[in-house]
């Protein structure tokens, strides 16, 4: 069955869900429908059995006439063009047969089959003798995501039991029935979670994805079908739309607990893409509201009753790279919230385990690569404004350092992706945070013109000094960490540190004011630079 051809970018591909009920959301026609609009689809749905079901197991199944069934398809099929189909629980062999006939008389462009046969129980779901007719309705699908349990019956094999037994009977399977087959690891007990495309010709796709643990997964197999179909019924190719899938169906695991929804096995949070998203695209520059008063404790003669509270520093840990001293102790204060925030993205502990796609890294780690390589300017040019000899060094050696790094990343990192330093083209972000560094540099008193860079620098050593331990060291992200955690760097952040608190010291009252808003802006053009990696998809 042919791929439709690639849609527009602003095509809503209207994807039809033919599934059981779920009460609870969490699996069949109303997962789905949840899928398709997470996925850019417009949904619809012909519904094949009312379960009454929830997150502790099912209770009882109606299955109404096979003509309804029959109704229901017809009444679809006569008003709207359907794009993809997606076609769940059946049950029966009266029900798989209806199926398979109107996909035969319909001939709809794509057609993802999830033969649900077995649970996650391991209890049967379709009757013994409609395996002959699942087998008839797998001939006309375009791709069939079958679990592993699944695979091995409609391959009439033992299950498979690691990843390469897996692939080997997807293949075989692909090859024999011309249909393509996603094989899921979700099954198996490698921390590898990802899906593999079999195709009939041998090829095979792989899009990989850390197992998470947790007990709400409930529809997961019902969702990555639905969403599945939405994105080949778009016009992506079947290896990105895979791709996107995976990728979306493991944010909604990882934050399937949240949702705190029923007692039993939980359903996973379709929509946490979406707000997600919606987040960053509300989010506007705010003015920055600080208070009035100095933080006493700077000031000279002044007693607190209180010590101050700690600085807190990424993912609730204390700080590694401390204050120079009272003033760039309130300045971290000012932007604990923006700390917080960064820690809390999906995209920066995902980032630094090594989970998002070699792509998303590589991305990231070329923005960076741009970025160190274009700041020579503003740190030299800090270091022409510095008033003594041993802030000319500090700045000229950071600025030669900063070179230095971007040559090590992007002939360390980026070396499969044969991305020259020079045709690395800078986000809008990225060109935004450099051009705020320059002009702070350049239009400001010295005192003032060093407070973005440091904000730069502390932020990105003490992120870095603190997410070592997520870091797999096989990773593209690791060649980044390191440039921000090596000893030599961390010590220059620190008299870097030493420049800005004693600026801060004979800066007048205005002066500190706009230095404080410059710290703060700084961090937050940081944040949106951190969470670049988890929009491009």
């Amino acid at each position: 069955m042919p791929f439709p051809k690639k849609a527009k970018p602003d095509f809503v591909p209207r994807v039809l869900s033919i599934a059981g009920t779920d009460p609870t959301g969490g699996a069949g026609l109303h997962a789905d429908l949840k899928s398709i609009a997470a996925a850019g689809g417009y949904g619809m749905g012909v519904v094949t059995a009312l379960v009454s079901q929830n997150t502790v197991g099912v209770r009882a199944v109606h299955t109404p006439p096979v003509d309804f069934l029959v109704e229901q398809l017809a009444a679809v099929t006569e008003d709207v063009t359907i794009d993809a189909v997606k076609i769940g629980m059946l049950g029966s062999r009266e029900l798989t047969q209806a199926v398979t006939n109107w996909v035969r008389e319909t001939k709809p462009a794509v057609v993802v089959l999830d033969p649900v046969m077995v649970a996650t129980s391991g209890d049967r779901l379709l009757d013994e003798d409609a395996m002959d007719a699942m087998r008839d309705l797998v001939a006309e699908a375009t791709v069939i995501t079958p679990n592993v349990p699944e695979l091995a019956l409609l391959a009439d094999a033992p299950e498979a039991s690691d990843f390469t037994e897996l692939i080997e009977q997807a293949l075989e399977f692909a090859s024999k029935n011309d249909v393509i087959v996603i094989a899921k690891t979700g099954h198996l007990s490698d921390e590898e979670a990802g899906n593999a495309v079999a195709f009939p010709d041998g090829q095979v796709f792989f899009s990989s994805s850390p197992r998470i643990h947790t007990e709400n997964t409930h529809g997961t197999g019902c969702s990555l079908s639905a969403a599945l179909a939405t994105r080949i019924g778009g016009g992506s190719a079947i290896n990105d739309a895979l791709r996107w899938t995976t990728r979306w169906l493991s944010e909604s695991i990882r934050f399937a607990d949240n949702l705190n929804v029923g007692q039993g096995h939980g359903p996973i949070d379709h929509g946490h893409r979406a707000r997600r998203l919606e987040k960053v695209a509300l989010r506007r520059m705010q003015p920055v509201h600080l208070n009035s008063s100095f933080y006493p404790e700077a000031i000279e003669g002044t007693d607190t009753e209180q010590p101050p509270k700690e600085l807190e520093s990424f993912f609730g840990h204390s700080l590694q790279i401390a204050p120079a001293g009272p003033f760039t102790s309130q300045l971290w204060r000012d932007i604990e919230d923006i700390v917080a925030e960064i820690g809390g993205m999906f995209s920066v502990p995902t980032m630094l385990r090594g989970d998002l796609s070699s792509d998303e890294t590589n991305f990231f780690v070329a923005q960076e690569a741009w970025y160190l390589h274009q700041v020579f300017p503003v740190l030299s040019h800090l270091a022409t404004k510095a008033p003594c000899a041993k802030e000319q060094v500090l700045w000229s050696s950071l600025a030669q350092e900063a070179l230095v790094r971007a040559l090590e990343l992007s002939n360390n990192a980026l070396e499969e992706t044969s991305s020259a330093l020079e045709d690395i083209e800078p986000t809008t972000i990225t060109q935004l945070l450099l051009d705020v560094h320059s002009s702070c540099s350049a239009f400001n008193p010295y005192r003032v013109a060093v407070t973005s860079i440091v904000a730069e620098m502390w932020i990105a050593t003490e992120l870095t000094l603190q997410g070592k331990s997520l870091v797999d060291e096989d990773s593209a992200i690791a060649n980044w960490v390191e440039v921000y955690s090596d000893p030599e760097y961390v010590d220059s952040v620190q008299q870097a540190l030493e420049v800005l608190e004693k600026n801060m010291s004979t800066a007048s009252d205005a002066e500190l004011k706009s230095i404080r808003n410059i710290f703060r802006r700084a961090a937050i053009l940081e944040r949106e630079a951190y969470a670049q990696p988890g929009r491009g998809w």
